[in-house]
């Protein structure tokens, strides 16, 4: 992976600074074209030819095309005899150059053909454009500013910011901060500055100043497919996924795996291990006995042969780290696995360059208990009103009588029918603890609405999660950790070939009774250790509701009300909130994590 930059402009010396805050994204090397009215700038992590040739920006052979790239191309020995065969000329082994030799045979057609996690910008020198692409999942970033005059492009936010652009608040995107921990999709922190979304391009004419054109290139499609088994099916899903694997281990450096000992990145290990003799694995290692996992991740690793490497993580790791977080999440970020993500790639970075990580499997195969959840919810959201209101009450009671607001939550969903558009969010967000909060929401959850469409409700959801809350949250949780230490994370289940495959399986094939990831666990049953197939699904959580109320109590009291960015949030609310968990009665620690990430963010980026 590789960061990049680049504007409408000449200037050398911005074009320069702005890549200097990329430096941890591409530390092997750097490239500048400073000229012809624009400015490129790049800092290259080398995975594929380490040599010179690989040098960014890199030109087509007739140097009418110009190109800075982040990410790797995963098809690019197919595509590049492809080209070959139409009489194109490669002067490196790189993925890169499959990009400009791509688009002089095929122009805007190449994202078509692509297989990978990728942003980039091309500078075509004939047409007088930047052509600007993502991948299909948004597993790399690319952000963009538009001011009428200047136009602006590069890896993270620090980049835009440092071309100049503006640090004026967009409340909208603030306000979807508050009740899912992320920026939504398209929108950044700041006006004027967007992200590229997903599967998407944009084409910005030079000479006119102006985008031309913008939109997606690929579509997610829920499609059903057909099989003459349920055994054909789980055949079919378990070869196309060691595909994707063997696909992405390609790399001229050292390949490793994230390993929780959950399912996903256990059968990521053990397919990896079919295909090199050495493979180093990576871990957490909890302090506390219900958040820690570890004994499986072990296991798993003692069951394939691979050289298991574990970071201890305490409330000690969250000191250190949360004010230097935002220097990397350089917008509001509030998942608290950003921290292990952190951890889990610093060690990883130690011994190779590139790792496997599971991510996407969860959503491509109904992972996550929310998911049952939601579909006993609705049911109860679509009750008669007076059987809502006899709920209401009930909930009310065994609140009182338990001293646990958590049963205020249920309440928030017999208020009142809700759409699902509305209902699932809610569920999702961390926010919502009591009606009264509810009624507070301003966020505009309609916006999603076009995703619930798909004629079944597991398939509404999986498509919100695929497009909302995975490149939002997950990914960019991810990518930020990463990069902060020059680690290229892959995520094979995401090869959008796969994902394809997946989202065409029958809903009672991901999700059966009780029991999430039916057809992934029965692919791969005879493949891995019981104990894995047999565990309940656990998250990547961070024991929070413990450490505010003890080790990390006074850190995070001087953060909340002494910050000087109380003008973004409700002082009471908050002091509400930290009252009602000290108290034992509530979990608030994800809504106290995202106050405190907010101000650790508004006092490195705002003062």
């Amino acid at each position: 992976m590789c960061g990049i930059a680049g504007f409408n402009w000449q200037e050398r010396e911005r074009i320069e600074a702005m890549a200097a805050g990329l430096s941890h994204r591409g530390p092997d090397q750097e490239g500048f074209f400073v000229g012809e009215g624009v400015s490129l700038g790049h800092k290259r992590l080398s995975i594929l030819d380490l040599s010179e040739h690989g040098r960014q920006p890199m030109f087509s052979e007739d140097e009418r095309a110009a190109v800075v790239y982040n990410g790797e191309i995963f098809n690019f020995e197919l595509l590049r005899r492809q080209l070959e065969a139409c009489g194109h000329r490669f002067v490196s082994r790189s993925d890169t150059e499959v990009l400009v030799h791509g688009y002089e045979q095929w122009g805007r057609g190449i994202l078509e053909r692509l297989n990978g996690q990728f942003a980039f910008c091309i500078w075509d020198r004939n047409e007088r454009i930047f052509f600007l692409a993502r991948d299909r999942f948004g597993i790399k970033p690319l952000y963009y500013w538009n001011d009428g005059k200047r136009f602006a492009f590069g890896s993270e936010m620090k980049t835009i910011l440092a071309a100049g652009a503006p640090r004026e608040l967009d409340l909208e995107s603030l306000n979807h901060y508050w009740y899912f921990g992320y920026m939504p999709t398209g929108r950044t922190i700041f006006k004027g500055v967007s992200q590229l979304p997903p599967a998407s391009f944009l084409i910005y004419d030079l000479e006119k100043g102006e985008v031309l054109s913008s939109g997606q290139y690929w579509r997610l499609s829920f499609a059903r497919r057909e099989f003459r088994s349920e055994q054909e099916a789980a055949e079919q899903l378990a070869e196309k996924l060691e595909e994707s694997v063997r696909m992405q281990m390609v790399s001229d450096v050292p390949v490793g795996a994230f390993l929780s000992g959950g399912l996903d990145s256990s059968i990521l290990t053990g397919l990896m291990r079919r295909h090199t003799d050495n493979l180093n694995t990576f871990s957490i290692r909890f302090d506390r006995p219900d958040f820690n996992e570890s004994r499986y991740a072990q296991a798993v690793s003692e069951f394939f042969g691979t050289e298991h490497y574990e970071i201890q993580f305490d409330a000690h790791h969250v000191l250190e780290l949360m004010e230097r977080l935002p220097v990397h999440y350089d917008e509001p970020f509030a998942d608290p696995s950003m921290i292990p993500t952190w951890l889990v790639c610093s060690v990883a970075r130690q011994h190779v360059t590139v790792s496997l990580s599971g991510t996407g499997g969860d959503e491509l195969f109904a992972g996550y208990p929310r998911y049952r959840q939601f579909l006993l919810l609705k049911r109860l959201n679509r009750l008669p009103k007076t059987a809502r209101r006899l709920l209401d009450a009930a909930a009310a009671g065994v609140g009182r009588l338990s001293r646990q607001d958590q049963w205020n939550k249920l309440r928030c969903f017999l208020e009142e029918r809700l759409p699902d558009s509305v209902l699932y969010p809610m569920l999702l967000s961390f926010m919502f603890r009591t009606p009264q909060e509810a009624e507070r929401a301003f966020c505009d959850f309609e916006r999603t609405a076009g995703l619930f469409c798909t004629g079944s409700d597991l398939e509404n959801l999986l498509a919100y999660d695929l497009q909302e809350y995975l490149p939002n949250d997950l990914l960019v949780k991810e990518d930020r950790a990463s990069m902060a230490f020059g680690l290229e994370v892959r995520v094979p289940f995401l090869d959008h070939s796969f994902a394809e495959f997946a989202c065409g399986l029958k809903p009672e094939w991901k999700l059966r009774g009780g029991c999430s990831k039916y057809l992934l666990k029965k692919a791969f049953r005879s493949f891995l250790p019981p104990m894995v197939i047999r565990r309940r699904k656990q998250g990547f959580g961070v024991p929070l509701v413990h450490y505010f109320r003890k080790e990390l109590k006074s850190a995070a009291e001087e953060i909340l009300f002494s910050s000087g960015a109380e003008g973004f949030y409700e002082r009471a609310f908050v002091e509400e909130m930290w009252r009602l968990h000290q108290s034992g009665r509530s979990d608030y620690s994800r809504i106290i994590w995202a106050v405190m990430m907010f101000v650790l963010w508004h006092q490195r980026w705002m003062q």
